[in-house]
């Protein structure tokens, strides 16, 4: 724990790309030692996330769910030659339906929630610059008919402030869901979001686990994290 607060604190400035574990040896042998053979990821955007875990050598089931048109169009030529590999052009929350996303200049931190001011303070360039009327299932009606008993998921949600929906669609795959990686807002950035504490209480009232952080998003000039992530694993 003493080494993850050394590397969280000691990122400082602005970072304008995602960093998870997907490549980190810690998340590979997880993987390995979960067996985990079906990987969603929710929130894929380009196929950046997904990208990493095949170059680490995951060769199993994954889905990726994106709902913007522009991203989904990179999403499916990341995707075109690997058969395992499906992508679905549709946004994850509570229930099936339809939403306006605001879509950012960056891209990455597009979101179904309004933009609060300290998001858009700390990066200019995550402004809204258009809509988009998108698709919405639950994870439960899109995933759970695939699944065996066999499977094991590993469930990665990246919604910028709709992890909760998310969770809320997805009470039925949770009993194949053996670890989890999900983004964590340490202050408000999205209007109406769960910050960290009432999000890693409701996974945690899931049957879940945190085992480790990594650090997403922090404030020029300080420093200081606005959003991590946090990897979880059934207890």
């Amino acid at each position: 724990m003493k080494s993850a607060i050394r590397f969280f604190v000691n990122k400082l400035g602005y970072e304008v790309h995602k960093r998870s574990w997907s490549s980190s040896p810690r998340r590979e042998e997880l993987i390995r030692r979960l067996g985990i053979n079906f990987v969603v990821d929710v929130g894929a955007n380009s196929g950046q996330y997904a990208s990493e875990l095949r170059k680490s050598g995951y060769r199993g089931r994954l889905w990726s769910y994106e709902p913007m048109r522009s991203a989904f169009a990179d999403l499916e030529k990341a995707s075109d030659s690997d058969d395992l590999w499906r992508v679905i052009n549709c946004g994850c929350g509570a229930a099936t339906g339809s939403a306006t996303i605001n879509v950012a200049k960056n891209s990455l931190s597009s979101s179904l929630l309004p933009m609060l001011e300290a998001h858009a303070t700390s990066a200019p360039e995550s402004s809204y610059i258009s809509h988009e009327t998108v698709s919405i299932c639950s994870l439960d009606d899109s995933v759970v008919p695939s699944l065996s008993h066999a499977d094991n998921v590993w469930l990665k949600i990246d919604t910028q402030g709709y992890e909760a929906e998310v969770l809320k669609g997805a009470t039925r795959l949770m009993r194949h869901v053996c670890a989890m990686e999900c983004e964590l807002s340490m202050v408000p950035l999205y209007e109406g979001q769960l910050l960290i504490g009432d999000m890693i209480r409701m996974i945690y009232q899931m049957g879940f686990r945190m085992v480790g952080v990594a650090p997403v998003f922090s404030e020029p000039g300080t420093g200081y994290a606005l959003q991590i992530d946090g990897v979880f694993l059934r207890t």
